[in-house]
């Protein structure tokens, strides 16, 4: 029995580009003709399992093919290198990272371990500049998104932690560029037309 890469990412709750990412880090093997074998498919869901401790790809492989030199790290790591993109990265290496962060785990698992975390430390702390940067990069993040096509289920996450950031009435935007408000309103209308279909 085979499955298409379409079922699979429903399944896994991942990106098509997750599947990708894992075949380039030689994680899984391509799929046949015929789709993902059932070996490929229990496959991925170990490495589903391996990438929800927040482990890179490099770590999961060596853990899968090496387990004796493995070194964990977790979403603590990501968490602090988030944070640092915050404080030093550009727009353009934070959105980098963010996908790339999208595309090495399923989402569900950078949004519980790594974003919802982030906004919370960013609420209780006096940090109004890496607040704004943040909700620049998520809603830059979602733009993404939908250029792509994802569900709606990979947007709406984002869009409750955007919300519960910019929730703190002190929290002030005059420090980051301004938010392109044509990209708010397509998430907006995006999200209506998907919530109604």
């Amino acid at each position: 029995m085979f499955t298409s890469a379409t079922v699979v990412c429903r399944m896994t709750k991942i990106l098509p580009a997750t599947l990708k990412c894992w075949q380039s880090a030689s994680l899984i093997t391509p799929p046949s003709q015929q789709g993902y074998s059932e070996s490929q498919v229990a496959q991925i869901r170990v490495i589903c399992v391996l990438s929800s401790s927040g482990d890179t790809l490099s770590e999961i492989c060596t853990l899968l093919n090496d387990s004796w030199q493995y070194r964990h790290s977790g979403w603590e790591c990501r968490r602090q290198e988030f944070i640092l993109q915050l404080v030093s990265g550009t727009d353009e290496t934070r959105a980098r990272y963010l996908w790339q962060l999208y595309t090495s785990y399923r989402p569900e698992d950078v949004v519980t371990y790594l974003l919802i975390p982030v906004a919370d430390w960013l609420r209780r702390e006096e940090k109004n500049i890496l607040r704004a940067r943040c909700v620049k990069c998520l809603f830059d993040h979602t733009q993404r998104l939908l250029k792509t096509r994802q569900r709606a289920e990979s947007i709406k996450p984002l869009l409750k932690i955007i919300k519960l950031i910019k929730r703190d009435k002190s929290l002030t935007f005059c420090h980051q560029p301004s938010v392109n408000r044509n990209a708010v309103a397509s998430v907006n209308a995006y999200r209506n037309t998907r919530l109604n279909h």
